[in-house]
């Protein structure tokens, strides 16, 4: 009882000093070695990141996610999507679970994406959130939705636009407070061989704006190495990826000065 006392009280102060900025909610091995940065990537995994990302995509596919934050089973995120390319854009299936006993939540998302022309896509995902507070505070049901844009101006850069629970939606009426609105703009740069560069700004309505980037280097078939960094609060991330075939593997961490060490991982699955 002890240990959940204190986890509980490590649980507040990183939320409202870490997942305040939104991390949590960005999903991905490759992204999380790059400082989670994600909005102007395109891959699986921007089911839950930018659902604009998905439209680029022609193979379907199954990805599984698990974050061990400093080393915390209590606060271990897990996710995982389906992808689904279709004639006329592409669908996609998400659900993520976060926290432990005291605090959890539990979401299920549904997305569709579609590319206009060569340079534009757009893409929408529905989502429904569960969130259990312990004692008096109960369970919520809520629904809420995102939207995401991508725009490839050149062979080699991409621009992204991604907004999260656009209209106010209450969780408590107790604290009036609401699912924090989340705004990403990014850009992801391939123009020399092997390197991409991506940058990300993110902003919430109740935190400061944080600064993420990375690079991925593809070392040689099949290795990727990847750096990043976060700002507010300050995150160093690496981590390295294996492509062989049908099958993604990415391993990742992050660090932190005062918390230390959120080792990630994933695996993609390609089903054609």
């Amino acid at each position: 009882m002890k240990r959940t006392g204190v986890v509980f009280v490590l649980f507040l102060f990183v939320w409202f000093h870490g997942f305040g900025a939104g991390d949590f909610t960005v999903a991905g091995g490759r992204a999380a070695g790059m400082g989670f940065s994600a909005v102007a990537l395109s891959d699986g995994w921007s089911v839950f990141n930018n659902q604009a990302g998905i439209a680029w995509q022609n193979r379907p596919g199954a990805g599984f996610y698990f974050e061990n934050r400093f080393l915390l089973k209590e606060l271990s995120f897990k996710a995982m999507y389906l992808l689904l390319p279709v004639k006329s854009g592409a669908f996609g299936l998400s659900v993520h679970q976060f926290g432990f006993t005291l605090y959890n939540e539990f979401s299920a998302g549904l997305v569709y994406a579609r590319a206009f022309g060569r340079h534009f896509a757009a893409g929408i995902g529905l989502d429904w959130l569960r969130i259990h507070l312990a004692e008096q505070y109960g369970t919520r049901n809520l629904v809420t939705f995102e939207i995401g844009l991508q725009y490839r101006t050149l062979k080699s850069l991409s621009l992204g636009a991604h907004i999260y629970s656009p209209w106010p939606v209450r969780i408590s009426g107790t604290f009036k407070e609401n699912i924090p609105t989340l705004i990403c703009f990014g850009a992801s740069w391939n123009g020399l061989k092997n390197l991409v560069v991506a940058l990300d700004l993110e902003k919430s309505i109740q935190q400061k704006p944080a600064l993420k980037g990375g690079l991925e280097y593809h070392l040689a078939n099949p290795l990727y190495i990847r750096i990043g960094m976060v700002t507010d609060p300050m995150e160093f991330t690496f981590g390295i990826g294996i492509e062989s075939g049908k099958i993604r593997f990415n391993i990742s961490s992050g660090y932190n000065w005062v918390l230390g060490y959120s080792p990630q991982a994933d695996l993609v699955i390609l089903f054609k």
